[in-house]
C-alpha cells in the first residue's frame, strides 16, 4: 500500500472544509496510508476536531499557510517527510509546491509530486497571463502531475499536455440526500451565490431580471444574491435604483446548511461570472437539479448540455432573450432539472477520491 501526504490546507485560510470532507473519504476508502498536512488554523470551527474524532492522521506545521520563514518551513516539512517517507505528495498551493520541491532537492528523498490547481490570478486579465506562465514553468519543472478540475482549467494550462489530467472537486453529501425536484409554478426563484467584486456580475443579473419584467416576463420573481464583499453596496444601490428592492435580495455570508435551504427554495441558479476554475455556483445547484443558466466558464461545458442539462448565454442580451423564452415553458424546466440531478454522480467524494488513487497509482515513484 502507497503513503501517501495530502495537504489539507489553503493560503490564510488553514484547514478547509473541503479538503477535510476529501481527507475523511480517502481514509474511509483505505486504498493508501495517509498522512495529511496543514497549518494550525481552520477555514471553520470544528475542522480539527472532525478529524480526530475520525482517527484520521494528521500533522500540523506551524506557518506553513502564510508566506514566510521558508527555510524553517522546509526544514520541518522534511522532519515530516524523513519520519513518514511518502511515496506521493499531493499539494495544493504554488506555496506547498515550493516546500515539497526543495526537500526533494536539497535532501534527496523520493516521492513523486501531484500538484492540484485551484487558480491562476484569474480575475486579473494581464496578472493572469503572467501566472499562467510562472506557474506552468514551475510544474512543468517539478510536478509530476497536474490535476485540473475541469476542462476550461486544463485547457488555460494546455502546454502541460499528458501531465495534467481533469478530475472533479467533490461536494458534501448533504447535497446528495433525496431533496425534491422544485415546482416551477408561482414565485419563480433565482439565486448566484458568490463575493461581490469585479467579474462576479451581479449588477448584470439585476439589470436583466428589470429587463424581464419590463419586457412583459413573469411579475413573481425573486432573486437572491448570497454573499458579501466590496461591491455589495453598490449592488444594493442599484437595487434601490431600479425599483427592484422588494425582487432582490441580499441575505449576507451564509453557512452550509443556510445556503442549502435557500438553494431548495430556488428553481434556477445564475453563473454570470467572467471566469471560473471550477464554479461551486454551478455544480452545488446541478446536483440539486436546480436549472443552471451559466456562461462558459468553470465545469460548465463538462456538464451543461443546452436546453439538456442547464442553458448557456454570453452576453446579457443572451440572457434577457433565454429568460423570455425558458421561464413560461415549465415541462422544459422540469425536463432539464431532472436530467441535471441524473447527471451528479461524478461529484460525490468516493468517485472523486477514486480518480485521484488511480492517477497516483498510475505514477512511478522516482528511484
Amino acid at each position: 500500500m502507497s503513503k501517501i501526504i495530502f495537504f489539507t490546507s489553503s493560503h490564510k485560510i488553514g484547514l478547509t472544509g473541503q479538503l477535510t470532507e476529501q481527507a475523511l473519504c480517502f481514509i474511509k476508502m483505505r486504498q493508501g496510508e495517509f498522512l495529511f498536512v496543514s497549518g494550525e488554523n481552520e477555514q471553520f470551527s470544528g475542522l480539527f476536531e472532525k478529524l480526530e474524532q475520525n482517527k484520521v492522521p494528521h500533522a500540523t506545521i506551524t506557518g506553513i499557510d502564510e508566506h514566510a520563514e521558508f527555510s524553517r518551513l522546509v526544514r520541518e516539512f522534511r522532519n515530516v517527510a524523513v519520519q513518514f517517507r511518502p511515496d506521493f505528495i499531493t499539494v495544493h498551493t504554488n506555496w506547498q509546491l515550493a516546500i515539497a520541491a526543495s526537500v526533494r532537492i536539497l535532501f534527496g528523498l523520493k516521492y513523486a509530486l501531484v500538484y492540484v490547481i485551484h487558480g491562476y490570478r484569474h480575475n486579473y486579465r494581464f496578472r493572469s497571463v503572467i501566472a499562467r506562465f510562472l506557474i506552468g514553468t514551475a510544474l512543468y519543472l517539478f510536478a509530476d502531475h497536474v490535476i485540473t478540475p475541469c476542462e476550461f482549467l486544463r485547457k488555460k494550462f494546455g502546454f502541460l499536455k499528458e501531465k495534467n489530467k481533469v478530475i472533479f472537486i467533490g461536494e458534501g453529501e448533504a447535497l446528495f440526500e433525496d431533496h425534491p425536484l422544485p415546482s416551477f409554478s408561482g414565485t419563480q426563484r433565482f439565486i448566484f451565490a458568490g463575493m461581490f467584486r469585479p467579474g462576479k456580475n451581479q449588477e448584470l443579473l439585476i439589470r436583466v431580471l428589470k429587463q424581464y419584467m419590463d419586457k412583459g416576463g413573469n411579475q413573481d420573481v425573486e432573486l437572491y444574491l448570497p454573499g458579501k464583499g466590496e461591491l455589495l453596496d453598490n449592488c444594493r444601490a442599484l437595487a434601490r435604483e431600479l425599483g427592484m428592492e422588494e425582487k432582490v435580495f441580499f441575505p449576507g455570508f451564509l453557512n452550509r446548511a443556510e445556503m442549502l435551504a435557500l438553494y431548495l427554495r430556488c428553481q434556477f441558479a445564475f453563473a454570470p461570472t467572467n471566469v471560473e476554475t471550477f464554479g461551486h455556483c454551478i455544480v452545488e445547484p446541478f446536483i440539486l437539479g436546480r436549472v443552471v443558466i451559466t456562461r462558459h466558464i468553470g465545469v460548465a461545458d463538462d456538464i451543461i448540455r443546452h436546453g439538456e442539462t442547464g442553458f448557456f448565454f454570453d452576453t446579457e442580451k443572451d440572457l434577457l432573450d433565454l429568460l423570455l423564452e425558458v421561464l413560461p415553458d415549465y415541462e422544459l424546466c422540469e425536463r432539464v432539472a431532472a436530467a441535471a440531478k441524473q447527471a451528479r454522480e461524478p461529484f460525490r467524494w468516493e468517485k472523486v477520491c477514486q480518480a485521484h488513487f488511480d492517477l497516483i497509482y498510475n505514477l512511478s515513484v522516482p528511484k
